[in-house]
Order: C-alpha cells, then sequence, then structure tokens
C-alpha cells in the first residue's frame, strides 16, 4: 500500500500490526492509534489522482512483506550518530526529520561525519507545515510506537532484511549545472552572504539581486558525478544573506541550475522513464509548487510533497526513493 486513505483505515491497519510509514497533518496524526509505525508533519501529497492539499487524511506506505523485524526511536542532536550505529546489519533505516529545527540543520551540516553514514541505506523526508501556517506552528514527526510528538527530534524507522534481499536508495533530479557563473561560498550554512564569483569577491545577495536570479532553479554542485542541488528559501534584505533549504559547502564549486523548457514535464517524463514501483518514495514541495502538479497531470510515483528529501544526505528539489533488489 502506498496511498493516501482516511484516518479509521489507517488506524485499522496499525490495529492488524501493520509496519507503516505514515504523512498527514498534524491534527489527524494524533488520531491515530499506537503501533508500529513512523510518521511526519505534512498536508501535501502526490496521488494517482494528481497533486492534492489534505488535513483530514492520511498517506500511508506499508513496509515490504520482506521487512522480518521493525524498531523505532525518537533521537536527539546529542546522539544523532546513532542514524548509522544503531542500524540494522542487513536492512534499511527510514527517517523523518521535523523541518525548520535544529536537528534539521544538524543533520544537514554533519551528517557526512556521522560514522558508517553509507554502510546501511538510509531514506527519508523532512516534515513540514502548511504553507498558510508558516510562523504559526512547527512541523513535527511522531513515534507511533509511543505516540510521542517532537518538533527537536528525528524520528527513524530501523528495517531488517532476509538475506537475498537489499535495500537500494535512489533519486530522480531533474537538474543539471548551467554554463553561468561559479559560486564558490566563503562559509559552510543555511544562509550565502560572501563569495567568489568567477574567482572574485562578491556579495551574494547583491549578485542575486543586481542578476535578477530565477529563485525556482536551484544551485548545484557537482558531487563525484552526482548532482546535488541546494534550493532558495528567500533573499533577506534585513539580514543582508540568501537563505537556502539545505546548506551550501564552503569551497564547494556551484553554479546554476540550466533552465527547464517546462518544468512539470521534465519531471513527469525522468519519473515515468525510470519504469520502476518503489517500496517508498517523496518528492519535493517545490516540484509540486514550480511544476504545477497540483490537480494536474499526477506523478507516476505517489508520496508526500516534503521539506526536504533524504537519500543518505539531505536533498533539495528531487524526488527520493527506495527499492527493494533480490540478489
Amino acid at each position: 500500500m502506498n496511498k493516501l486513505v482516511s484516518v479509521s483505515d489507517a488506524n485499522a491497519l496499525i490495529d492488524a500490526g501493520r509496519r507503516l510509514h505514515i504523512a498527514g497533518d498534524e491534527v489527524a496524526l494524533r488520531l491515530l492509534h499506537r503501533g508500529s509505525w513512523i510518521g511526519g508533519t505534512i498536508p501535501y501529497f502526490l496521488t494517482p489522482d494528481g497533486g492534492v492539499v489534505d488535513r483530514e487524511n492520511v498517506f500511508v506506505t506499508e513496509l515490504p512483506v520482506e521487512v522480518s523485524a521493525v524498531s523505532t526511536e525518537l533521537i536527539d542532536v546529542a546522539h544523532l550518530t546513532e542514524v548509522s550505529t544503531e542500524a540494522p546489519p542487513h536492512g534499511f533505516s527510514l527517517v523523518i526529520l521535523p523541518g525548520m529545527s535544529a536537528i534539521h540543520a544538524e543533520y544537514a551540516l554533519a551528517v557526512e561525519h556521522i560514522p558508517s553514514l553509507f554502510a546501511s541505506p538510509i531514506v527519508g523526508w523532512v516534515a513540514g507545515i502548511h504553507l498558510s501556517d508558516l510562523g504559526k506552528v512547527s512541523p513535527k514527526v511522531i513515534d507511533g510506537a509511543s505516540g510521542e510528538l517532537a518538533d527537536d527530534r528525528l524520528v527513524v524507522m530501523h528495517a531488517t532484511l532476509p538475506e537475498g534481499v537489499v535495500a537500494t536508495v535512489g533519486i530522480v533530479n531533474v537538474f543539471t549545472q548551467g554554463d553561468g557563473d561559479s559560486i564558490v561560498f566563503d562559509q559552510t550554512g543555511f544562509s550565502g552572504k560572501a563569495c567568489t564569483i568567477n574567482g572574485k569577491a562578491a556579495d551574494f545577495l547583491d549578485y542575486a539581486r543586481r542578476t535578477d536570479l530565477d529563485l525556482k532553479l536551484p544551485l548545484v554542485a557537482n558531487h563525484a558525478g552526482e548532482m546535488i542541488n541546494v534550493s532558495f528559501q528567500a533573499l533577506d534584505d534585513a539580514e543582508g544573506i540568501v537563505k537556502f533549504y539545505a546548506p551550501v559547502l564552503k569551497g564547494v564549486e556551484y553554479r546554476q541550475a540550466a533552465p527547464l523548457a517546462d518544468y512539470r514535464t521534465a519531471l513527469i517524463s525522468a519519473i515515468e522513464g525510470m519504469h520502476f514501483s518503489p517500496a517508498f518514495s517523496c518528492n519535493c514541495i517545490l516540484n509540486y509548487l514550480y511544476g504545477g502538479l497540483e490537480g494536474q497531470q499526477p506523478i507516476p510515483v505517489p508520496g508526500p510533497a516534503t521539506f526536504g528529501e533524504v537519500g543518505y544526505v539531505l536533498l533539495n528539489q528531487t524526488l527520493v526513493y527506495m527499492s527493494l533488489v533480490k540478489i
């Protein structure tokens, strides 16, 4: 199962002992029974019928039948390394981070230094809220076993797989580096100010204003052949900075993404070309918004539209998925 259902239907699955991942509005999540599941807040979803905003129903993904055992845990900043050190020797970890929180920032900045990060598959997303609620309520995650919600900790479900079955994590990213200016930031962080543009010192906010940057197109870095996006959040004139949804890294070369002829068509075509049915998937809220996906042609791979994606590391403006493969 990988679809939007009523709270009562979700509770029936929980009561039946199913192992679940659940995304939904906070009010809906609070109505769910305790059981073997984890969840996060978001009211935006991509369904077989198209993109929808739904604050009453929840999006349920049932873990594959191959999963032999699961454990759930809320983890604070001080114990962030447990995301990987507590992972099963053969399986995967499904993680949800509360957006705009200290642990969201810490995971993004420190994740590459977490021991054994790439030893076991880690996939997940960043919980969010309805955009009209920004500044009013906080994104939250929930451990279904205890029913506890948190906006200062991440939640993880560790899942064990049998021998002969492995989990693989992949991303669909429609963006590539454009042929524009080379941008290198002086500091790592969720905002940019001092930088070099084509080797010359510059102020990034001034550059963004002067060149009229298209904020729908992320900055893109080439990490060993993998294109990693950093999406724009806002130009903040009061603080004199440009804010991002993921951190830019000091000393890494970024270029703005090459323009897309048609955002929605590019996204849907890329997904349709994969010809796969993942065990878990999520897509970025920015793809949802900029691609005009609400009420439009459905995305072939359903899932929550999130405030960020996790494919080991924090990602933006991508679709992240996990598949099980028999070997």
